[in-house]
């Protein structure tokens, strides 16, 4: 009775570890102008960004276009209070370096 009562207790940890390790996590965020992830390009409007490390999927709510894209997925020590969107202007366009996400501790960083 131990032993099996042992046994499923450890089979119940493996599926947790499982589902927590290979969840897919989506948050919103809007683009207040038009900008670029590498190559991609993104009209200004709001996105459904779904996090899959190392994929992010980047969905356009208004059109429903998606764009799926290699990242850094991290984990910070804190939560941030709101999205933050990190980027640098190159020949006039909004190049997006970062993602932060509001209320978690999410990061994602393109190259």
């Amino acid at each position: 009775m131990k032993t099996q009562m042992m046994s499923t207790l450890i089979l119940l940890a493996l599926g947790f570890l499982t589902f927590t390790a290979s969840a897919e996590q989506t948050f919103q965020i809007t683009f207040s102008s038009a900008s670029k992830i590498g190559s991609a390009q993104f009209q200004a409007g709001q996105y459904k960004v779904l996090v899959d490390a190392p994929k992010v999927a980047l969905t356009e709510v208004r059109s429903g276009k998606s764009v799926e894209l290699e990242a850094k997925v991290e984990t910070m020590d804190e939560k941030v209070a709101s999205n933050e969107v990190h980027s640098t202007t190159v020949d006039g366009i909004s190049q997006i370096n970062e993602i932060r996400f509001g209320g978690s501790k999410i990061k994602i960083t393109f190259d």
